[in-house]
């Protein structure tokens, strides 16, 4: 019988005199105990799954203490999702757009882009909020574009065949996952991130069908498809709350 993990475990810790909030999760592809720190998740300890139950991850906080509290200081948590309306600013594709709501056209909701503006159409007696239609034509933009990068790149690296069911998830805290058994998930608010971003994500997961972890042949093989994947990661720290905090 498969190993499965308990649901993550969330608790807070004083370190120097600093309440720290921070999250445990058991992964069974992790090798090694390690802390995350990001404006979208806060603090995460991530165990071996077959981790001895008996070790403390508050002791492994206090280890680390300095570091984790000098990245607290870095990290600007997200600010709570605003009202979303005519006049908001949405994130489409890496590109900040002023949202114009325009009500009483078309027979079904649709959206275009045009001149800095994203025009969300709303036919005649619409009763969802502006945020759950904008959600599910986003969804439907993500599964187009994600299905197409995950054929593309699966072509590019020689793994055609080698995947899969490729799904489009409401991920909370990933931005995408590769089962054993090469299944491949993806959370569809990458379609609000810039193309190269999005198609880093879909290259780390197609990888892990080659290295199942997060060992140096890995990355040396995402960096082999992906020579600039570290800008990448380094916009995914620095602006991804941001980009999809209004649409969770």
């Amino acid at each position: 019988m498969d190993f499965q993990p308990p649901k993550p475990e969330t608790s807070t810790v004083m370190l120097n005199g600093v309440p720290v909030s921070y999250t445990v999760r058991r992964s069974p592809r992790a090798r090694n105990m390690r802390i995350t720190i990001s404006a979208q998740s806060g603090v995460v300890i991530t165990l071996p799954a077959r981790l001895n139950r008996y070790v403390n991850p508050e002791d492994f906080l206090r280890e680390k203490q300095d570091w984790v509290l000098r990245n607290l200081q870095e990290v600007k948590p997200a600010r709570p999702a605003a009202q979303i309306r005519d006049g908001s600013k949405i994130y489409y594709r890496g590109q900040p757009l002023r949202l114009r709501v325009n009500r009483d056209v078309g027979k079904r909701p649709h959206f275009t882009v045009e001149d800095g503006q994203l025009h969300l159409n709303l036919p005649p007696n619409h009763d969802c909020t502006i945020r759950e239609t904008l959600r599910e034509l986003l969804q439907s933009e993500a599964a187009t574009a994600l299905y197409r990068d995950v054929r593309q790149e699966a072509t590019r690296m020689g793994l055609v065949n080698k995947y899969g069911n490729v799904t489009i998830r409401d991920q909370k805290t990933k931005w995408g996952s590769c089962s054993k058994q090469g299944n491949i998930s993806l959370n569809w608010r990458l379609i609000l991130f810039p193309e190269e971003v999005r198609r880093y994500i879909v290259i780390h997961e197609l990888c892990h069908l080659q290295h199942f972890d997060h060992s140096p042949k890995f990355w040396s093989l995402v960096e082999h498809f992906d020579p600039d994947f570290r800008t990448s990661v380094a916009w995914l720290k620095k602006h991804a709350a941001r980009y999809e905090r209004d649409l969770r």
